[in-house]
């Protein structure tokens, strides 16, 4: 086995290593004991020679794994051996042990390897449990480091016997690597701001901002992501015994029994549980009549308490500001629970369905528009999507992100399709997103959110940037004023007033689009 210099091992496992060439080097070294090749079934117990462990030390930096490395533990050595692999773009997991503590000599020998070694068993197919299609990470990654424990000094330590560094995958760059599982954390304190945030009902992306704000940390940089807020908060989900005895379908019938003409309809699941209810008032239904051609039916928030999805119908008056349609609240975020839905709220106003209908960029509620609503234009909502943007692309473009956002602008906003589609290309290829999976996904989806593709329909100017942040500021207000389920359909019942005729803001006029001159009155 050849040896390298701490010159040559620098070089093999910095840069060089991020290369396309990785996938046909191998960078391993193994103790002279073991004759087979690397192997992560290796079970081997022979340890390397004194002599050999000085030659290791003399040519290796300890900035990089080496055989003959020693630790005080096995935790130290795991430590060790994970700030190598984030450095280098890639994560590790605690693999095989051999020995057990207590018993004989206890642990012997330890397996260190890569997220992606080993390969995912075939799982049985259960036909009456749903099943996840989640695509696994592993793939046979070979990348290891393996420690045996060493009692000839008198104390015991952990001297590395075998290290290999190929990997059959593609390493992360370092501004991606830290969205690996393994180094995402949310520490004590975090969690507590996160309760605190939960109880006031902000939404997650709300809590994000705060905090990134708290920490002083550009858009995306926090060690944690939403997904992981909102695996924490399904935790909390039982802190507060009192949300989950509220009666919603009762609390609905009594405020029926002061105003008749309010709606709701609820569905309970095989157990008699709360799967699925909807709201709205008379007033609502007033608006909808007049102001319902186009229509936000936003399903991005949820009710802390219970984990739920809840999603607000929300339209635009003849003044160009915001007005509420109604609400529903989903056990589950399926066809099913959206086709319901969807049935509801056309129950409640009368079976007239919106002209155009805006919404998050989520298969299944596509899916359902087209089966409850075949006649609706259906397109994705501009703020929606932008608003991933910083979890997106901040930590991918770094100092280049405002500078691709106000192109991604310039192109949403263009007339014709044929300049949006060659600026597209031009953008993707200066800013080298050509195989960002976000990037594909909405180009593939441009038809549904880029408004030269819309133009020709009818969203009462809700398309535009003015109307998309004046409608989301109008649901985060209203969500924020429903600071607990008990008050939720309460707080609400007392009709949203309507509002005056804002002043005239001539660059808020200059942003609608043509469309807005054929609004009713």
């Amino acid at each position: 086995m050849v040896r390298l210099s701490s010159a040559d091992l620098e070089r093999v496992i910095g840069k060089a290593i991020m290369s396309e060439e990785v996938g046909q080097m191998m960078v391993g070294y193994d103790d002279h004991s073991d004759q087979r090749s690397i192997s992560l079934d290796d079970t081997s117990s022979t340890e390397e020679s004194p002599d050999e462990t000085r030659l290791s030390l003399e040519f290796t930096n300890d900035a990089f794994p080496y055989t003959g490395q020693r630790f005080a533990t096995h935790d130290a050595a795991y430590e060790f051996y994970s700030e190598f692999a984030k450095r280098c773009g890639f994560s590790i997991r605690r693999h095989r042990t051999e020995g057990k503590d207590g018993v004989g000599k206890g642990l012997t020998r330890r397996y260190f390897v890569c997220h992606r070694a080993g390969n995912t068993p075939i799982k049985t197919l259960n036909e009456n449990k749903p099943q996840r299609n989640r695509k696994s990470s592993r793939c046979g990654c070979q990348a290891y480091m393996r420690i045996s424990k060493n009692t000839e000094s008198g104390a015991p330590e952990w001297r590395v016997t075998g290290f290999a560094n190929y990997h059959n995958h593609e390493l992360l760059e370092p501004n991606q690597v830290r969205f690996l599982p393994a180094y995402r954390s949310i520490s004590d304190t975090d969690k507590s701001r996160i309760l605190m945030f939960a109880k006031t009902g902000i939404s997650v992306q709300q809590m994000m901002r705060l905090m990134e704000l708290e920490k002083c940390v550009e858009p995306g940089f926090l060690p944690f992501t939403e997904k992981d807020v909102r695996n924490l908060l399904q935790s909390f989900r039982k802190i507060d015994p009192e949300d989950d005895s509220i009666d919603l379908p009762r609390m609905c019938r009594n405020i029926k029994d002061k105003d008749p003409n309010f709606q709701f309809e609820y569905a309970l699941d095989s157990n008699n549980r709360l799967e699925n209810i909807a709201w709205s008032y008379a007033s609502s239904i007033q608006s909808y009549e007049i102001f319902g051609d186009a229509v936000v039916f936003d399903t991005t928030h949820r009710l802390t308490a219970f984990d739920m999805p809840l999603g607000i119908w929300v339209g635009m008056n003849n003044y160009g500001m915001p007005c509420f349609f109604g609400c529903v609240l989903l056990r589950e975020e399926n066809l099913k629970s959206y086709s319901w839905a969807l049935k509801a709220f056309l129950g409640f106003m009368n079976g007239k369905a919106p002209q155009t209908i805006l919404t998050d960029q989520n298969m299944c509620l596509k899916e359902a528009i087209a089966m409850e609503m075949p006649t609706t234009k259906h397109a994705l909502c501009i703020w929606m999507i932008v608003s991933k943007f910083p979890s997106w692309f901040n930590a991918v473009l770094g100092e280049r992100y405002n500078e691709w956002k106000a192109e991604f602008y310039r192109l949403y906003n263009l007339e014709a399709i044929e300049d949006f589609e060659l600026g597209w290309r031009d953008m993707v290829n200066s800013s080298g997103l050509h195989t960002n999976r976000h990037i594909t996904s909405l180009f593939a989806l441009r038809s549904l959110w880029a408004l030269p593709y819309l133009r020709s329909h009818f969203f009462a100017g809700m398309t535009t940037t003015a109307h998309s942040k004046s409608i989301n500021a109008f649901i985060q207000r209203f969500l924020s004023a429903q600071t607990r389920l008990a008050h939720f359909v309460e707080q609400v019942w007392s009709p949203i007033p309507q509002l005056g005729a804002p002043e005239v803001d001539e660059e808020y006029h200059e942003e609608g689009d043509s469309s807005d001159n054929d609004r009713k009155d």
